[in-house]
């Protein structure tokens, strides 16, 4: 354990330098029994490879253990079998993770990062905020980056939905940034979440840190979810990460007249999933956790028992419009009208109760679909 720590913390050996090291010397042991020149044929950077000589950092790896221990933080290397098995499969993986919270409650459900600006609008941040307590409420931890904006906003819909959530940081897990989020970063570890960061105790948030930050995020999910981000914006180099690493990639429009939505119709553009709730990011997960989540297609007349449930609740006018609907095909007041025999003003008015209660979802065009959340 020492001795991946020492790794770790040697500078100038990051994921790629330390899985050279790995592949040449087969663990961390012997790269510090190696000859100069052995280190040398790696090309690593000669500061990196003083320290690697005269065993630098080791002591201070005993102390990050000791640290460790007092405080409550787990530290896990790529050799454990705890570690991440989506993390694991990626180029390079982290060689060292230190863990905050109940992060292997956080990982024993299916994983979805939601990313964005920092800089977020009040429509990026509500939006954030819904999917993220809409997936948190239904099993999924939501992970994301502990960022001002979007990254906050995510958080804290998990959190409102009961859910747990699992943030990636690019500091030392003794760190607070920024600084207006310690505040969330107890109640993520108070609320069932938990703390992720591959850096040692005391990391300051250096500009380069937050790519490894982000290969963290993509790599440690199923999908990464945009919401917002500028045509420069960090989110989009996770959601290239993403890509490589063969994760899914989902973007939520935006106005096409605001900069905050470049990056997310961009992404659209060139083929990432729509998404505009819950439902669209789940139906993505493996069909074991999906079919878990999702309920069974309703067609608006008969779903174990649902038919019964309904005359017990609706009038005949209200079950007529809603056995128009269903949840995957979306109809205009006109054809609900044709179809339950019913007149526009009739219709108009039970849809305008149905959406107030929840029952039903309107869409552009003045159509509707069965909400699948109220089912």
């Amino acid at each position: 354990m020492e001795d991946w720590i020492a790794l770790n913390m040697t500078p100038g050996i990051g994921p790629r330098a330390a899985a050279q090291i790995l592949e040449r010397f087969g663990g961390p042991e012997a790269a510090f029994r190696a000859t100069r020149h052995e280190l040398e044929s790696l090309r690593l950077p000669s500061e990196s490879i003083d320290h690697l000589l005269r065993g630098s950092f080791r002591f201070a790896a005993v102390e990050e253990l000791r640290r460790a221990r007092d405080t409550g933080i787990e530290i896990i290397t790529l050799d454990d079998g705890d570690y991440p098995e989506l993390l694991k499969q990626i180029a390079d993986p982290p060689i060292v993770l230190y863990m905050k919270g109940a992060w292997r409650e956080c990982l024993d459900s299916p994983a979805i990062a939601i990313v964005g600006s920092r800089a977020a609008t009040v429509y990026g941040r509500n939006v954030a905020e819904m999917l993220g307590r809409d997936l948190g409420s239904r099993g999924i931890t939501v992970v994301s980056g502990l960022a001002r904006g979007i990254d906050t906003a995510a958080h804290i819909g998990a959190l409102a939905g009961s859910g747990k959530t699992l943030a990636i940081i690019g500091t030392g897990v003794d760190i607070f940034y920024p600084r207006e989020n310690e505040n969330l970063t107890e109640r993520i570890i108070d609320g069932g979440g938990a703390i992720l960061s591959q850096f040692p105790f005391g990391t300051p948030p250096l500009k380069d840190n937050f790519p490894y930050r982000n290969r963290i995020i993509s790599g440690i999910s199923f999908s990464v979810v945009l919401v917002e981000a500028t045509e420069r914006s960090g989110s989009l180099i996770t959601a290239r990460l993403a890509m490589e690493q063969d994760r899914d990639v989902m973007a939520v429009p935006g106005n096409i007249t605001s900069r905050n939505s470049f990056g997310t119709n961009y992404l659209i553009k060139c083929g990432a999933k729509l998404i505009q709730q819950w439902q669209d990011v789940v139906s993505e997960l493996p069909s074991e956790y999906a079919k878990e989540i999702l309920p069974p297609t309703l067609d608006g007349r008969s779903r174990n028992g649902t038919a019964q449930r309904l005359k017990e609740q609706f009038s005949d006018d209200e079950l007529s419009v809603f056995g128009e609907l269903s949840t995957d095909c979306e109809k205009s007041v006109e054809e609900i009208c044709v179809g339950s025999s019913l007149s526009v003003g009739i219709v108009s008015s039970i849809l305008l109760e149905f959406e107030h209660r929840g029952i039903v979802r309107s869409h552009p065009g003045m159509r509707y679909s069965i909400d699948i959340t109220s089912l």
